[in-house]
C-alpha cells in the first residue's frame, strides 16, 4: 500500500503539478479511491484543476485522472471529466509509484494540450462510437450490416427494456419519449434466428455515406441531434430516401455507416418521431416530436471476423472444399469459419459414433449424425451470415455424381488422414489438369508430430513426392515412424480400425494449416512445401515403436521444406 508520505513526495517533487491537497479513502464520481488529490495542472502556461484518483489496485488499473470546472469537448474525456491516459489492452504497467505517476503527469499534460490545440482531433474518429454512445437517452443496437454499400431498406426489431411501454415514461431532448429500447437490424433473415431474435419485424432505412470531409462526433456538452442529422442527411439523395421513407411506417428508424478514409468507418443510427421533411431538392429534418440517438454494434462477419487479422481478411471471399470431417476436418473447419471463411462444403459419408467424441471437436450431442450435417448444425447456431453445404457421401462419389467440381473452388482441403485418399485426390487433379490450390493435413501416430502439405500442379512436386518404393513395398517419406510398424487399433471387428492420436494433435495441425493458407492467401508461398511439426515421442517409444531417421534428425520443432526435396537424404 502508498504511503501518505509517498504520495506527497511525488505531487510535491513534480513541477507541473501545485496546490495539492490530498484526503486517503475517499469517493468520486462513484469510484473508491486510497488516495485523492485536488490540484492544478500546468496545461500551455495555464493552471487547470484536475483530481487525481489512486486506487487500491493501481499496479494494474493505473491512476484516474479528472478534469475539474468547464469541460472541453476534447479527444479520450467522457462526461466526468475523466481522461483515458492509456489503452490497457496489450500495455504492460511497470509497478513503480513515482514514475509510473510522473509518466501519466506528463501523459495528462500532452492529452489536454494536443486537445485544445486540436493535434489529436482525429483520434475523435477512432473514439466515434464511444462518443455516440455518451449521448444523452441514447438506445442501442446490434446491426448486420451488408457488403453491399448502398442505400437500401433494412428490417430492424426493437425491444422495449422494462414492462409495457405504456409505463416509465422518460424525457429525450425536452419532450416525452418511450422508455429505452433497443434494437436488431438485419438484411439476411437468417441472423435472426441466429441472435435469437423473434420480434415483429419493421422496416428502416440503412444509409452508406462517403462524406468529403471527416464527420466528428457530436459533442457531448453541447449539441443539437437535428442540425446534426440534417449533416449527415445532406449526403443522400433525396429521391432514393423518399423511395426507401415510403415502405417505412410510424417512427422513422435510420442507421449510418460512414466511410470517414478508406480504412475508418464510423456508425450510429436515429429513431425519429413523427418527423417531418422539406419538400425540396434534398433531404433536410425539418420538425419532429423527438430525436433518439441509437449507438450501434455491429454483428455482421465481415466485421466481426476482421477482429482475426491486422489487414483485411482475405479468407472470408474465398470458396473452400473440405473433404473429411473427423477428428482433424472438425477442428480445421472450427478453424476456418472463426477465421472468417463463409463459404464451405463438406465431403464426409462418416457418422459421428460415441467412440469418436473424446477427440473430435463436436461432442454427444452430435452422435449418430452425419458428421459433416453435424458440423453445418453446429455453424448455423454459431456464427450468422455463413453458407455451409454438407454432402453425406465418400469424395470420390460425390465427384463421380456430379455433386461437386473441383474448379467451382478456390482451395480444396484432405482432412482425411488418409494417404490412400490424398493420393487419389492428387492423381484426379493432375489427370485433369485443375490448378487449385490443394492443402493435405495428416497426423503421426502417438502424437509424434503431425504435417501439412501445400501443392498446386502448376509447381513443381506433387503429393507422389511423398512416397518411394524399395524392396518391402511403400515408404512414406515425410512419416516420423519408421516404415514397416503398424499402429491401427481396432474396435468392434474391422470397421472400427483407427490410428491412434489425441484431439489435441488435430487441434494442432489444423492451426498449422490455418497459418499455411493465411501465407498463401498473402502469396507468401510461392511453391509445393510439406510442413511438418515434431511432437513428443515419449509415449510413442514406451509403446514400443520406433522414429524413423527424419524425425531423429529434425532439430526444428517445425520444418519447412520443398515437397520435391523430400526425403533426399533419408532413402
Amino acid at each position: 500500500m502508498v504511503t501518505r508520505s509517498e504520495v506527497k513526495t511525488v505531487i510535491l517533487d513534480n513541477k507541473y503539478i501545485s496546490e495539492a491537497e490530498i484526503w486517503q479513502n475517499e469517493n468520486f464520481e462513484g469510484e473508491k479511491y486510497s488516495w485523492l488529490i485536488k490540484c492544478k495542472l500546468d496545461v500551455l502556461n495555464e493552471w487547470l484543476p484536475i483530481m487525481i484518483g489512486i486506487p487500491k489496485s493501481w499496479e494494474i488499473n493505473l491512476f484516474d485522472f479528472y478534469l475539474l470546472e468547464e469541460l472541453p469537448f476534447i479527444p479520450h474525456i467522457n462526461k466526468k471529466g475523466k481522461l483515458c491516459l492509456f489503452d490497457l489492452e496489450g500495455t504492460m504497467i511497470y509497478p513503480e509509484f513515482k514514475g509510473l505517476l510522473h509518466q501519466c503527469i506528463l501523459r495528462a499534460k500532452d492529452l489536454i494540450s494536443d486537445g485544445i490545440l486540436g493535434n489529436n482531433k482525429e483520434d475523435f474518429l477512432r473514439e466515434f462510437d464511444s462518443y455516440f454512445a455518451l449521448l444523452d437517452n441514447n438506445s442501442t443496437a446490434k446491426v448486420a450490416f451488408p457488403d453491399n454499400k448502398n442505400h437500401f431498406n433494412i428490417k430492424f426489431c426493437e425491444k422495449v427494456n422494462g414492462t409495457k411501454k405504456t409505463r416509465n415514461k422518460q424525457i429525450v431532448n425536452g419532450r416525452k419519449g418511450d422508455q429505452k429500447t433497443s434494437y436488431f437490424a438485419s438484411f439476411n433473415q437468417e441472423d435472426f434466428s441466429t441472435w435469437g431474435v423473434h420480434s415483429t419485424q419493421k422496416n428502416g432505412i440503412y444509409l452508406w455515406i462517403n462524406p468529403t470531409e471527416y464527420i466528428y462526433p457530436p459533442n457531448i456538452f453541447d449539441y443539437s441531434l437535428e442540425r446534426y442529422l440534417n449533416e449527415l442527411l445532406a449526403f443522400v439523395d433525396v429521391r432514393v430516401f423518399n423511395k426507401l421513407r415510403n415502405k417505412c411506417s410510424g417512427d422513422l428508424v435510420l442507421f449510418f455507416e460512414i466511410q470517414q478514409d478508406i480504412k475508418t468507418v464510423s456508425n450510429c443510427g436515429f429513431r425519429i418521431k413523427k418527423p417531418k421533411f422539406m419538400e425540396n431538392n434534398k433531404v433536410e429534418l425539418v420538425g419532429c416530436d423527438c430525436i433518439i440517438p441509437i449507438s450501434i454494434e455491429r454483428v455482421d462477419v465481415n466485421y466481426l471476423s476482421s477482429r482475426t487479422m491486422f489487414s483485411s481478411n482475405k479468407i472470408a471471399d474465398k470458396s473452400v472444399l473440405l473433404i473429411g470431417c473427423g477428428s482433424i476436418g472438425g477442428y480445421v473447419f472450427h478453424n476456418l469459419i472463426k477465421s472468417g471463411c463463409k463459404n464451405i462444403t463438406l465431403v464426409d459419408d462418416d457418422v459421428m459414433k460415441p467412440a469418436n467424441i473424446f477427440r473430435h471437436f463436436l461432442g454427444a450431442e452430435s452422435a449418430y449424425c452425419n458428421k459433416a450435417k453435424a458440423l453445418v448444425n453446429y455453424a448455423k447456431k454459431a456464427l450468422p451470415m455463413v453458407y455451409i453445404k454438407a454432402i453425406s457421401k465418400r469424395i470420390e462419389e460425390a465427384i463421380f455424381d456430379g455433386d461437386i467440381d473441383f474448379t467451382d473452388f478456390d482451395y480444396i482441403v484432405s482432412a482425411t488422414g488418409s494417404h490412400t485418399i490424398n493420393r487419389w485426390i492428387n492423381e484426379y487433379m493432375l489427370k485433369n489438369r485443375i490448378l487449385k490450390t490443394v492443402f493435405y493435413i495428416w497426423n503421426e501416430p502417438l502424437d509424434i508430430g503431425c504435417h501439412v502439405a501445400r501443392i498446386n500442379i502448376s509447381n513443381e512436386g506433387d503429393y507422389k513426392n511423398l512416397f518411394a518404393i524399395n524392396d518391402t513395398g511403400v515408404i512414406d517419406l515425410s512419416s516420423y515412424a519408421s516404415s514397416g510398424q503398424h499402429f491401427t487399433k481396432m474396435y468392434s471387428g474391422c470397421t472400427g480400425t483407427f490410428i491412434p492420436y489425441s484431439s489435441t494433435l488435430s487441434s494442432e495441425s489444423s492451426t498449422l494449416f490455418i497459418e499455411m493458407l493465411k501465407s498463401d492467401l498473402e502469396e507468401r508461398i510461392q511453391k509445393n512445401i510439406i510442413v511438418s511439426k515434431k511432437g513428443d515421442d515419449y509415449f510413442f517409444k514406451k509403446a514400443g515403436f520406433f522414429v524413423s531417421s527424419r524425425y531423429s534428425n529434425q532439430k526444428e520443432r517445425y520444418l519447412e521444406m520443398p515437397i520435391c526435396e523430400i526425403g533426399k537424404d533419408d532413402i
